[in-house]
């Protein structure tokens, strides 16, 4: 399945769209359709400082 997420690739950078395959889920696993997610200032924050956060990282946690 193709999905499209923002991706930050650094502290501070712009966010680029980006389309990738999503997996099949595992067992216990269920996939949600999102069709659109807020950017929190969690989100902002760790993006813009680069804190507790691993890059490239797909921002928009809110629809978990």
């Amino acid at each position: 399945m193709q999905v499209r997420a923002a991706l930050l690739t650094a502290p501070g950078a712009d966010l680029t769209i980006v389309e990738g395959d999503l997996r099949e889920p595992e067992h216990g696993e269920v996939r949600v359709r999102v069709d659109a997610c807020g950017v929190c200032r969690s989100d902002l924050h760790v993006g813009g400082t680069g804190e507790s956060i691993d890059f490239p990282a797909v921002l928009g946690h809110e629809g978990a």
